[in-house]
């Protein structure tokens, strides 16, 4: 009884709930509203009603409830902002307004999350849990799913979370029972015909005949397809066709389906086909009436990573729609590609005794028309006595290209032509200073020694920091517990000092690695020397004396070239500029 009274008169004490609500200071949130609509949802709602509206009516839900709460409660709700994935499975969190969210929740912009329910919040009960019972909690976030009545800022969720995980994997349990009724769907779909990918096929558009998704011709472009398996005939080469489409400004797929205009108007800007966009227009068997779909299967964990299936398993389907092409110009296309695929076979050269060698001049070759990297063609040339030879030269792929204007002309140079230009160049450059070769051994010793003492120096420095921290933090903490120092002072010295000392260890991190690579770049150095010191003797260019002696190197039609030239001022006191 004596426990009992005791019990009563605390509670009519200071601790009564109206008095420890006055006491209590009110806390403000800033809310995030997320929502989400599923790719299965919308199919089966398109017709009734718009994607916007059903994540609307998430959003509403999700506002209601605020308005009612900060009319109830002194702690105070503030939308921040709206997050909404249209489409997404709620098997997996690669949402692209999801990771948004949680990137606002980690920068501190967000500190409660409102849903509608928990399925819109994830059908995966053990990520969906993670988050709801770890992460949120660990961020110091409140989640809220307004119809299943759940609110982690509310008291009494501890008896809530056994709710909160049955209702997740009953989630979870749909989501699989759904994913297994899709699959068979969809494979019933694509044998009776219906188109179920995403966009059509260039040529073609998407309609829906009562339950099934045909293709039937696009006005707009079926005579651009037609015309691309004729020019492929006539010209035996996916490129000429690009290039003749490109001559004519007509966008490529992506564009017409995502602007509607067939020809690039002349005020935008021009991004052309190219081999490969051709080539697919010609490999496939859309255009010959016959629909051919499932060879690829996505995992609701993974909807990036696609499995290729087998040709077994692939859902093959005759006559589906109107042809664009006839079965005469689909074999003249066949045979020409088969032509092509042959072609190639024959031009792989035995290369034995050729050996294709270094790229010396990869990292310093540049179009001086567009700024493009040129490119290394290397292949073996035969000769009438069977004898042969390697062959390497340069070229620039925007150049005389007609998917870009930034490279009217073609831009191409040999090796050997360019590497007799350079001993030119370096002859009448380095003429003098080579003579020097003493000097420039000397010198660049002196410069890794000083180099790594200066490293010495300030890693030595970084380390006496460290130990002064620690020391001080001794005392600090001395002063802390001997009630010198208050708390609130001891947490900002702590705090301080913490972000201190990562940026002294990431200081001591980059020292100590420039010092393992000193050693290393230290030999690489003087190597270059001795390159630049035999280049008088032997005229021998090699990759290593090319870097160390050039910044770029600027290739013009016309077999001209301008080089210039980065040269170590600490060397030669001077820096040379072609």
């Amino acid at each position: 009884m004596g426990r009992t009274s005791k019990r009563q008169s605390a509670g009519k004490g200071s601790d009564t709930p109206t008095s420890a609500a006055k006491n209590q200071k009110s806390r403000q949130y800033k809310a995030g509203i997320y929502a989400r609509l599923s790719a299965d949802i919308d199919k089966k709602v398109c017709r009734q009603t718009s994607k916007n509206e059903s994540v609307e009516v998430q959003i509403e839900i999700a506002r209601k409830f605020i308005e009612e709460w900060n009319g109830e409660h002194t702690d105070k709700i503030e939308v921040v902002d709206c997050y909404i994935d249209l489409g997404k499975t709620g098997t997996n969190f690669n949402r692209g307004a999801f990771q948004r969210l949680m990137q606002d929740v980690r920068m501190g912009d967000i500190n409660c999350v409102i849903v509608k329910d928990l399925s819109r919040f994830g059908r995966n009960y053990l990520e969906a849990g993670n988050y709801i019972e770890k992460i949120f909690p660990f961020l110091g976030v409140r989640f809220i799913a307004v119809a299943d009545g759940f609110d982690t800022g509310a008291g009494g969720n501890e008896t809530k979370q056994m709710v909160s995980e049955i209702k997740n994997l009953v989630n979870d349990m749909y989501a699989k029972d759904f994913s297994v009724k899709a699959k068979a769907s969809l494979a019933q779909r694509r044998k009776e015909g219906s188109y179920v990918g995403g966009p059509a096929p260039y040529g073609y558009k998407a309609v829906w005949e009562g339950k099934v998704r045909r293709l039937i011709p696009d006005e707009n472009t079926e005579e651009i397809v037609r015309y691309i398996f004729q020019k492929f005939i006539e010209t035996e080469s996916y490129t000429a066709v690009a290039d003749d489409l490109n001559t004519r400004k007509i966008n490529p797929p992506a564009v017409y389906h995502k602007t509607g205009e067939v020809y690039c108007p002349p005020d935008a800007a021009y991004k052309g086909w190219d081999k490969s966009g051709v080539e697919r227009i010609i490999k496939s068997d859309t255009y010959a009436g016959k629909l051919v779909q499932g060879k690829t299967s996505i995992t609701a964990r993974d909807e990036n990573n696609r499995i290729h299936k087998p040709e077994d398993d692939w859902v093959v389907k005759e006559e589906a729609h109107e042809p664009l092409i006839t079965p005469e110009i689909g074999k003249e296309a066949a045979g020409v590609r088969k032509k092509l695929r042959e072609q190639t076979k024959s031009h792989a050269h035995p290369t034995e005794g050729c050996p294709i060698g270094e790229n010396i001049f990869d990292k310093v070759l540049y179009c001086g028309v567009c700024g493009r990297k040129m490119t290394r063609h290397s292949y073996v040339k035969h000769y009438a006595d069977d004898s042969k030879n390697r062959m390497d030269g340069y070229f620039c792929r925007n150049g005389g290209a007609t998917k870009t204007d930034n490279c009217p002309s073609s831009n191409r140079i040999s090796k050997n032509a360019l590497t007799d230009i350079l001993f030119v160049l370096f002859e009448k450059e380095f003429d003098v200073d080579l003579k020097k070769q003493r000097m420039y051994l000397d010198t660049a010793r002196a410069i890794i020694r000083q180099k790594k003492q200066e490293l010495e120096q300030s890693l030595h420095a970084v380390v006496c920091t460290k130990l002064r921290l620690a020391e001080e933090e001794s005392g600090k903490y001395m002063a802390y517990r001997t009630g010198g120092l208050s708390q609130k002072d001891y947490v900002e010295y702590k705090m301080c000092k913490e972000n201190r000392l990562r940026d002294l260890e990431k200081q001591e991190k980059n020292f100590r690695e420039q010092e393992v690579s000193l050693e290393r770049d230290g030999e690489t150095y003087l190597k270059a020397v001795r390159a630049l010191i035999k280049l008088k003797n032997e005229q021998v260019l090699t990759r290593e004396l090319i870097e160390s002696l050039i910044d770029k190197i600027y290739v013009y039609p016309g077999k001209m070239v301008e080089v210039l030239f980065t040269y170590s001022d600490a060397l030669m006191e001077r820096q040379v500029k072609k």
